[in-house]
């Protein structure tokens, strides 16, 4: 630019005053970007090292704001697997949380059917270890083989998460995602964890609302008990890592019909032997029942080998009628023994009165 054009540039009105914006919008520019290319590269990073590089970045992408700079926690979860948790820089951003837990029960109150039903065969568990029961998203996983590491057998494990973001719907793919890696390096067997085996988490006393029997009852049809016409229904179910139970009532004016079944397998099984003892010992000796009570009560007992390992089977009765009783005590147990899932080798024990 020679002098005379320089001045006439200087002199101009308005143009020195448009090169500063556009210098200065230039240099914002390029500071802009590069801070935003540094920004994307530390997100990336921060994903990839999320919950050991297995979460899907496209669900994890959609919990997390994009214009923010995301912060990262991970390590060791509670019990030894895996915990992390990656959220905005802004004390509002959305962000996630994953955790995966070996599931070790608290000590044991009892192992009968009535506990098992009644939900509460531990001793009371600290807070910190019901966080599952307050995520947004959960799994309990199988693990037949068990996890190695620990000084009792864990055959299962659980991961749950949770979210501030609205798109809690991608929630569960990450779960999946941190379960199946669990599974494959824990060497657990079983069957790949799928994003549709996840679950959200249901507050609590919700399920206890719900329509219909629970889960571990739906083998039982009160037409396949004693026929109590008009009879009223209540049934009451659970399922732990090492057993299952239904207790089922059928009752009018006047009469009723209590049944109950129950599964135990794994390490329990020395204890339920312990407990039932009386009965096993029993069962199949041809007791004859008590004449002079007014209620009886009839346990079959079975044993096969199940998902679980080596399983027992008891199915109770408990009625005024002990014909009756009697009369479809086999029916009924063929019927659980049935829906039991993929059992073989049964071998029915007997009947014993109790």
């Amino acid at each position: 630019m020679d002098d005379s054009a320089w001045v006439r540039f200087r002199r101009h009105r308005w143009l020195p005053q448009a090169a500063l914006v556009l210098v200065a919008a230039v240099v914002i520019a390029g500071f802009v970007l590069v801070r935003g290319e540094q920004r994307d590269r530390h997100n990336e990073d921060a994903l990839g090292r999320a919950c050991g590089g297995v979460l899907p970045r496209e669900d994890a992408v959609e919990l997390l704001p994009d214009d923010s700079r995301w912060r990262l926690l991970t390590g060791p979860g509670p019990r030894g697997l895996v915990a992390c948790s990656l959220h905005g820089e802004g004390e509002d951003d959305p962000g996630f949380s994953v955790t995966a837990e070996p599931v070790l029960d608290p000590p044991l109150k009892g192992v009968r059917a009535e506990d098992v039903v009644g939900r509460t065969p531990y001793e009371e568990t600290p807070d910190w270890a019901r966080e599952h029961e307050r995520a947004d998203e959960r799994i309990t996983v199988p693990c037949p083989h068990g996890l190695p590491g620990y000084p009792r057998p864990v055959t299962s494990f659980r991961v749950h998460a949770s979210t501030g973001s609205e798109a809690v719907e991608h929630l569960g793919a990450l779960v999946a995602a941190v379960a199946e890696d669990v599974r494959t390096s824990g060497r657990c067997g079983g069957a790949p964890v799928r994003e549709t085996d996840v679950r959200p988490v249901t507050p609590s006393g919700e399920d206890d609302a719900a329509d219909g029997p629970p889960a571990e009852c739906a083998w039982f049809r009160p037409a396949l008990g004693p026929g109590l016409k008009g009879a009223e229904q209540s049934a009451y179910g659970a399922t732990h890592a090492w057993a299952r139970a239904c207790s089922t009532t059928l009752s009018q004016a006047g009469g009723g019909v209590a049944v109950s079944s129950a599964s135990w397998w794994g390490e329990v099984l020395p204890e339920v032997r312990t407990e039932y003892g009386h009965e096993l010992a029993g069962a199949g000796r041809g007791k004859a029942p008590d004449a002079r009570a007014k209620k009886h009560e009839l346990a079959v007992w079975a044993e096969s080998r199940c998902a679980g390992g080596r399983t027992l089977h008891r199915l109770g009765l408990e009625g005024a009628d002990r014909e009756l009783l009697l009369a479809r005590a086999d029916a009924l147990l063929a019927r659980y023994l049935d829906a039991s899932g993929d059992c073989r080798d049964t071998k029915v024990l007997g009947k014993v009165w109790t």
